[in-house]
């Protein structure tokens, strides 16, 4: 084989083109610390990195949104402290307004500072967080959640919630809304109608009220311990139609008959005319069906839920006047019972709610050690596919140095070769 002095040079050249191009490559992993510096080092590996650098941005979102909960929920957590206080406190006076050697002046003391406690809380109700939006308002952040119309505050937010995600698939609430919070104070009672006999007509039931409070309380009693829940009034004429004889049951949610005061099954019949029954406390009049079938209706009977802010504007208002009569002492035991009971109401959902917010705050705690595993794995396995190992590309250097300075001895060497040096 014969190679020409041109040959030798070009050849030369390459090796020593391939051995810098080597060790340039070399200097920039040891400079970077990187082995993988561009997608056609290693096309497999550079795929899996884009896909674990997509992950540990996930990652570190999670973990913004975890601060991001954790301050909502401490933030909330501080003002439902402070409310319990402020609610503690009107429970306090209110029992000293029910002390019957107080008189007037001081039952109206007890009433003006009743009104600044609604407003300080109410100003606690409207608190914004961080970001500028207000934390009680559930999902209507940019909407004041308790304004004062008149002289009663109104709830103007929504029972919504908003659920940040903390992990891959684990949402968690940020805030509680203050229709769960503040409006869960009972107030009167309401019997609700309801059932597709209600616009055929096919029965009716004309009325169901309360003579007074304490019927109101009498029925609640009774209702949650027999545990009743939703009751229907059935009403049927008896055969042959038409007979103009009525029949009435009155059922539990169960199916189950329910008896009255005297522990009767509230049952009976009738003719055309209305018939009136009492169930400890609730009176029903029942109408004649107007078809031949016969009809249920379903009373729901539910307290009207009411905010501690108008608790307490409420009892500041009977406070305020001046007791004339047995009647108006009457008036005032009442309402000053009444208050006392919600005052307790309230401080019982601030410590549900507060229980609560305990638990989210140590599953954030739980979650966050989590994530900080699978980054740690992340990352562990990202610098197995990128990072270079110094010490062997170190050495890779220094063999590729001494090849590249052996190659350029060699070519200066046999550069300086020529024939000519030796014909005389």
């Amino acid at each position: 084989m014969r190679i020409s002095t041109q040959q030798q040079y070009f050849k030369s050249i390459d090796q020593m083109q391939n051995s810098q191009s080597k060790l340039a490559d070399l200097q920039n992993q040891i400079s970077t610390g990187k082995k993988l510096q561009t997608p056609s080092d290693d096309p497999v590996a550079a795929a899996q990195v884009v896909k674990l650098e997509r992950e540990l941005a996930q990652y570190e979102k999670y973990d913004d949104n975890i601060n991001v909960t954790q301050r909502r929920l401490e933030l909330e957590d501080s003002i439902l402290d402070d409310i319990n206080i402020a609610t503690d406190r009107m429970r306090e006076i209110t029992l000293q307004a029910g002390n019957g050697t107080l008189n007037d002046q001081g039952r109206e003391a007890v009433a003006n500072e009743l009104k600044q406690l609604s407003g300080y809380v109410a100003g606690l109700m409207n608190t914004k967080d961080s970001q500028g939006e207000y934390l009680f308002a559930g999902s209507r952040g940019a909407t004041t959640p308790y304004v004062l119309e008149g002289d009663r505050y109104e709830y103007k937010g929504d029972d919504g919630q908003r659920q940040i995600q903390v992990g891959a698939a684990l949402y968690m609430p940020s805030n509680d809304s203050g229709n769960y919070l503040f409006e869960a104070v009972d107030d009167e009672l309401s019997v609700a109608l309801s059932g597709d006999s209600v616009a055929s007509n096919s029965a009716f039931v004309g009325s169901a009220t309360f003579a007074n409070e304490t019927e109101e309380e009498r029925f609640t009693a009774a209702a949650q311990m027999a545990g009743w829940g939703d009751l229907t009034v059935r009403t049927t004429e008896t055969a042959p139609l038409p007979s103009g004889v009525f029949t009435f049951d009155v059922l539990d949610s169960g199916g189950n008959a329910v008896k009255d005061q005297f522990d009767n099954v509230v049952a009976g019949n009738f003719l055309t005319n209305p018939i009136s029954v009492n169930i400890h406390g609730m009176d029903i009049v029942i109408h004649e069906p107007t078809a031949a079938e016969s009809g249920d209706i379903v009373l729901t009977v539910s307290s009207e839920k009411k905010n501690i802010l108008d608790v307490a504007m409420d009892l500041a208002d009977v406070l305020a006047e001046p007791v004339l009569s047995d009647e108006d002492r009457t008036v005032l035991n009442e309402a000053v019972a009444k208050g006392i009971d919600q005052f307790k109401q309230a401080a019982e959902r601030n410590i549900e709610a507060r229980t609560t917010l305990g638990s989210r705050l140590g599953t954030l705690e739980q979650i966050s050690g989590s994530n900080l595993d699978f980054e740690l794995f992340t990352k562990s396995a990202l610098s197995r596919l990128e990072d270079a190992d110094l010490a062997s590309v170190i050495s890779q250097f220094k063999l590729q140095e001494v090849t590249l300075e052996a190659s350029q001895a060699t070519f200066g060497r046999i550069s300086s070769l020529s024939l000519f040096n030796y014909i005389n």
